[in-house]
């Protein structure tokens, strides 16, 4: 996801583009985290589509109950639904990038658990060869 059409300043702006991206539906891709700091990134990635889609979902909630208590007054707006419904095809959309974020993480987790402890904690950057999903590959013991 590229920071650069994220404005960080405006909340209004930034929910906007977030719900924009969302809308659009082209998921990220899977990629293989080659370092330290990548795992990082995908940590910080995951808890913020964790808190997005959370975000999302309690709006759900609220629009819905707003809605419900509408009826009574007959006060109800079609517009109401539309936007839950939006909404809760963001939150979709953000659970399915959490899931992707954390199968990354347990790919890289499964990496170097499978022998590259040490080059992991000396800084080691994951070269092009060992990309690939270690947790089909069979488990061997010595």
């Amino acid at each position: 996801m590229d920071m650069e059409e994220f404005d960080l300043t405006d909340p209004q702006k930034f929910f906007a583009e977030l719900v924009k991206k969302a809308l659009e539906g082209k998921q990220s891709n899977f990629e293989f985290i080659r370092s330290y700091d990548m795992l990082k990134v995908a940590r910080l990635y995951r808890k913020g589509t964790a808190k997005v889609c959370k975000v999302f979902k309690g709006l759900v909630k609220s629009i819905l109950d707003a809605y419900a208590k509408s009826i009574f007054t007959d006060e109800q707006k079609i517009e109401a639904l539309m936007s839950a419904k939006q909404f809760e095809v963001c939150a979709e959309y953000y659970k399915k990038e959490h899931a992707i974020a954390k199968d990354m993480i347990s790919e890289y987790k499964t990496y170097v658990m499978s022998g590259h402890i040490l080059d992991t904690l000396l800084g080691g950057y994951r070269p092009d060869i060992e990309c690939v999903d270690y947790r089909k590959l069979p488990l061997k013991w010595f």
